[in-house]
């Protein structure tokens, strides 16, 4: 009778622990559920001017300027990070000052730096247009915080 006893506790014990070891359907769609909601309402890493837009091409616009009817400011940026970039005033000059160079991307993806032949100009990269910054990298004020040149290529 002790043996049959023992059996039968032994029995028990590996029935209850293998149930233990099982989960419900109801549990395993709990856990997928939280997973899966994880995984979609991750933000995305590193989007950037840089890498998210296509900024490679011609801006254009012509720009306030103190002294004459306005300033025709051409830039090309390529993909090789060098530019060719093109000023003129209008009503002062026969011809457009033309500069080549290279510009280096800031730390956030945003911001161009123009080397010394484009005077070091900081442009933040946007959607179809530059805008002009500071040499601080700050927006321009007054007069100057609407220099916004447009893509055209």
């Amino acid at each position: 009778m002790k043996k049959i006893s023992a059996i039968a506790i032994l029995a028990l014990l590996a029935f209850t622990a293998c149930k233990n070891g099982e989960k419900s359907s109801d549990d395993q769609i709990a856990t997928d559920s939280t997973d899966t909601e994880t995984v979609t309402t991750d933000t995305p890493v590193g989007d950037t001017s840089r890498n998210a837009l296509d900024w490679p091409g011609v801006y254009s616009d012509t720009l306030p300027c103190g002294d004459c009817p306005g300033l025709l400011f051409d830039i090309q940026l390529n993909d090789n990070n060098t530019y060719a970039l093109s000023l003129k005033y209008l009503e002062k000059q026969e011809t457009a000052n033309k500069y080549t160079g290279t510009f280096t991307w800031d730390d956030s993806g945003n911001v161009i730096t123009l080397d010394a032949n484009g005077d070091h100009k900081k442009l933040k990269v946007q959607e179809h247009s530059l805008k002009m910054l500071d040499k601080f990298g700050n927006p321009e004020q007054g007069d100057q915080s609407d220099y916004i040149i447009k893509k055209i290529d």
